[in-house]
């Protein structure tokens, strides 16, 4: 049985005691009045009385009616105690159940979201499978991993919020609200850049801001720049991003990872490694590993503040010279601290991936490389 379930089952065995409660008061109250008027007429009587034995029996008479109206006020004072302790009980049981149900209906949503991606993975798996098969070997380029060259580290950092992204949640009671998904990526380029001047070889990392990027903006950046880390922040699935549309409509596009991978490859001076800081974007590492040696992606839903925390730490500790590894061993530390800090704050320090192809070690990838005696 759902935790609610036993919660109102609880209320309603609370309402029930409640309302027992309050027959006792009435019950008593009304045995109280009858016997304070009994008392009052055997009082008149025995004043209007000149015999002595009638006055004493009414008096007698009078005495024990006022207690029994005494004992029933004590019974009702009980039960109006009872019932305030029980309308307290309610009340704090009925906030249980409205955590209960907010809880629920989030696992309830949780658990659609899960199966929701594990069917797009089987969908994906499936369009992969496909496509391989119809695709020929050299689609995509294979990269090889280069030594690093005593030159500033470029960063091709694309982000994107278009509004395709907002989605339909349904609440308790049916109604259906449209919620749109809009990411501070502003606020990470900000942090990212506040996280680089603070490094110990800051000069020696350059970043190329690319904002509401679309695929046509990532193939400009890879000819002009020739980065070395093409970064992308903003919304992603299971099939790909979701960048801005070149022809400039409001809907954003999505771009699927074998595309991409495709593009990642299509140059001179392909990147050494692709961050996805994107919902899902994990998804995707397979098919860009073809052509990049290191890829790093989100394995689940990522939220605003997670992600800012990751990037800054992630890119504050390359400009250290640390290795990619590292990098993202530091910046998973930092959101750990993040969420013990503030508790409004969730622990997503899992969901940063790191996947590399195979010969490539991310623990001795270091990408920023200080010239001899700097």
């Amino acid at each position: 049985m759902a935790r609610s379930d036993t919660l109102r089952r609880e209320i309603a065995g609370l309402e029930d005691k409640k309302a027992g409660h309050a027959r006792t008061v009435a019950v008593q109250g009304k045995i109280a009045t009858a016997a304070r008027e009994a008392a009052r007429k055997k009082r008149d009587a025995a004043a209007r009385s000149k015999n002595v034995a009638i006055i004493r029996s009414s008096l007698a008479a009078a005495e024990r009616e006022e207690k029994k109206a005494d004992a029933a006020d004590g019974k009702s004072a009980k039960a109006r105690k009872d019932m305030a302790a029980t309308d307290k009980a309610i009340a704090t049981k009925t906030t249980s159940l409205r955590s209960a149900e907010s809880s629920e209906q989030k696992a309830a949503q949780n658990l659609q979201r899960s199966n929701d991606a594990r069917r797009r993975r089987e969908e994906l798996s499936h369009a992969r499978a496909v496509a391989k098969a119809s695709t020929p070997a050299t689609a995509i380029r294979y990269v090889e991993v280069t030594p690093p060259a005593s030159e500033p580290l470029r960063v091709l950092y694309l982000t994107s919020n278009p509004d395709a992204t907002t989605t339909a949640v349904t609440s308790v009671d049916g109604t259906v609200v449209e919620q749109g998904a809009w990411l501070r990526v502003d606020q990470e380029v900000r942090q990212v850049k506040q996280g680089l001047r603070g490094s110990k070889y800051r000069d020696l990392v350059v970043v190329e801001h690319a904002p509401a990027a679309t695929f046509g903006d990532l193939a400009d950046g890879l000819n002009d720049h020739r980065p070395h880390v093409v970064h992308f922040s903003g919304h992603a699935d299971a099939f790909g991003l979701w960048m801005e549309n070149d022809a400039g409509e409001r809907d954003g596009q999505e771009v699927n990872f074998t595309l991409l991978a495709r593009l990642l490859g299509a140059t001179d001076e392909p990147p050494r490694l692709v961050v996805l800081n994107a919902c899902e974007s994990l998804e995707g590492a397979d098919d860009l590993l073809q052509t990049v040696p290191v890829v790093i992606g989100m394995s689940d839903t990522i939220d605003d503040t997670a992600a800012v925390v990751f990037s800054r730490s992630f890119y504050a500790a390359l400009a250290s010279a640390q290795s990619v590894a590292t990098a993202v061993d530091q910046a998973k530390v930092q959101m750990v601290a993040a969420s013990m800090f503030d508790t409004d704050q969730v622990d997503h320090s899992h969901l940063p991936t790191l996947r590399a192809r195979e010969g490539v070690d991310p623990a001795t990838l270091v990408l920023v490389s200080p010239p001899v005696g700097l």
